[in-house]
């Protein structure tokens, strides 16, 4: 479905055939063009009522899928979908200053907050078709049912798409955006646990289920996480203290759930009590060795930002019990567990009919029960932190780099510019032929994936287009000296 957008070949005045492409003979000029046809595809081709999905088949019929399963048309998915390429919108604008891109970011904020539940915040998808939107429940047309007003932090939903529309509400005086944000931070405010062991965690979802793991404090997935990064960011743009406040209370959460001596990690989830807990049936009451890497991330980002000593000491406690716990791989290069058996730290997994194993030959497919999950590169950033001198804290954002540091990185990023623009095709897409991926059951009812090597799709996605399309407002921003447009 188009989108009714400015022609964008009225905002450039050269226009590149692909054999001249990656020539660098005038890179940034190339680089220009490149993102405009980039953007022009995803906007006025891909683009329905404003939103994305995650993945295409380049023919938009034979795939169209979000997390799992193909979508219809009226369908778009939340995150990871129609926030980070709004996002990536965005950067495009800010990077040129040209309108059509915020123009494209604008219909992707509409395409949300009309997607937004009365509750505050989103689910994972949006729907557009009257018919089948009976079954959600948006807040700007009273239709649906109230059963579907369930906001999700899972997956960084709700948090990715409060971000962007933050971030797009600097460059636009728009009513809907406004409000939008104002009924998404409200929710956040709302969601947050006050008073007892879990004063300033969040649940996994909004209003907090009376029953199952939904209501509990949760880590999985960088939920919390997730959850202070936008908070924070509401506080830097809107200087508001109660979101100040809001982040430090669950900092403070963080600090008092950490499990005591000797397994100093976290866990995924916590009872009322603070003891790990039961989430879905393959994850199991324990220690983690995913989530706590995060949480580790997070309380070194928070460090740096406030200067709070105890949130390194946190990390240096669970890095030691990296350290002792490691299953596999080097001391540079090791591989951990997702699960360890809370007292005896034993890695826990699952076979693929779900039953609970000291074993690791029958795992499912669909779930990392073991991966190194970034702690090698924490624990590295740890022990540069714990050697460097304390910072300083900050109240605002960082500034904008020197020209020195804008001429560097322009040239460190132009060889990646070439080759980007290299592949990019003659209607400003990225595409990739793989063979069909499903997931299907076997005669047991264990998850397995099939792939149909023969029959290959030519596809595009998401998070290429996103990455591909940052990497060149980087690049022109480097080159520049700077953005051309800034916040307001």
């Amino acid at each position: 479905m188009k989108n009714s957008l400015p022609n964008w070949r009225q905002t450039t005045c050269l226009l590149l055939t692909l054999a001249s492409l990656a020539s660098g003979a005038d890179l940034p000029a190339e680089a220009r063009e490149g993102l405009r046809k980039a953007c022009d595809h995803w906007a006025n081709k891909v683009a329905a009522n404003g939103g994305f999905v995650w993945e295409y088949s380049t023919d938009f019929t034979t795939r169209r899928r979000g997390e799992s399963k193909d979508l219809p048309q009226s369908t778009v998915w939340v995150q990871a979908g129609t926030p980070m390429v709004g996002e990536a919108f965005l950067a495009a604008y800010r990077a040129t200053g040209e309108k059509p891109y915020l123009d494209a970011a604008l219909a992707a904020g509409h395409c949300l907050a009309y997607g937004q539940l009365e509750s505050g915040g989103w689910t994972y998808s949006i729907e557009f078709d009257p018919k089948r939107n009976r079954n959600h429940y948006h807040h700007l047309d009273g239709t649906g049912k109230a059963k579907r007003n369930t906001t999700t932090f899972d997956d960084n939903n709700t948090q990715s798409a409060t971000r962007f529309l933050m971030r797009l509400d600097q460059y636009v005086d728009d009513p809907k955006i406004d409000a939008a944000v104002e009924r998404a931070l409200g929710c956040f405010l709302q969601a947050q646990f006050t008073g007892g062991k879990w004063d300033g965690a969040w649940p996994q979802r909004f209003p907090a289920p009376q029953k199952g793991y939904g209501g509990l404090p949760t880590y999985n997935d960088n939920t919390m996480s997730d959850c202070v990064k936008t908070v924070l960011l509401a506080w830097e743009l809107y200087e508001k203290d109660e979101y100040l406040q809001s982040v430090k209370r669950c900092l403070e959460f963080y600090l008092r759930s950490q499990q005591p001596a000797p397994q100093t990690a976290w866990a995924q989830q916590y009872d009322k009590d603070l003891k790990p807990a039961w989430a879905r049936r393959f994850e199991p009451p324990s220690v983690t060795g995913g989530e706590s890497c995060g949480n580790c991330q997070l309380l070194m980002d928070m460090y740096g930002r406030f200067g709070d000593r105890r949130y390194l000491e946190a990390v240096g406690k669970a890095v030691d019990w990296y350290k002792r716990s490691r299953i596999g791989g080097t001391e540079t290069n090791g591989v951990w567990a997702r699960f360890y058996e809370v007292g005896t730290n034993k890695p826990l997994y699952f076979t693929r009919k779900y039953e609970l194993t000291f074993k690791d030959d029958d795992l499912p497919v669909h779930y990392s029960f073991k991966s190194s999950y970034g702690v090698n590169r924490m624990m590295k950033r740890y022990e540069a932190l714990r050697k460097a001198p304390p910072p300083k804290p900050r109240v605002a954002k960082k500034g904008e780099p020197s020209a020195a540091e804008h001429k560097a990185r322009a040239a460190a990023l132009a060889p990646k510019v070439q080759k980007l623009l290299a592949t990019q095709d003659e209607l400003g897409r990225w595409t990739k032929l793989v063979g069909r991926v499903e997931q299907v059951k076997d005669k047991e009812g264990r998850i397995k994936r099939v792939i149909d090597k023969e029959n290959k799709l030519s596809m595009i996605y998401s998070r290429t287009f996103v990455g591909n399309v940052r990497l060149l407002a980087n690049y022109l921003t480097a080159v520049q000296g700077g953005p051309k447009m800034k916040d307001k």
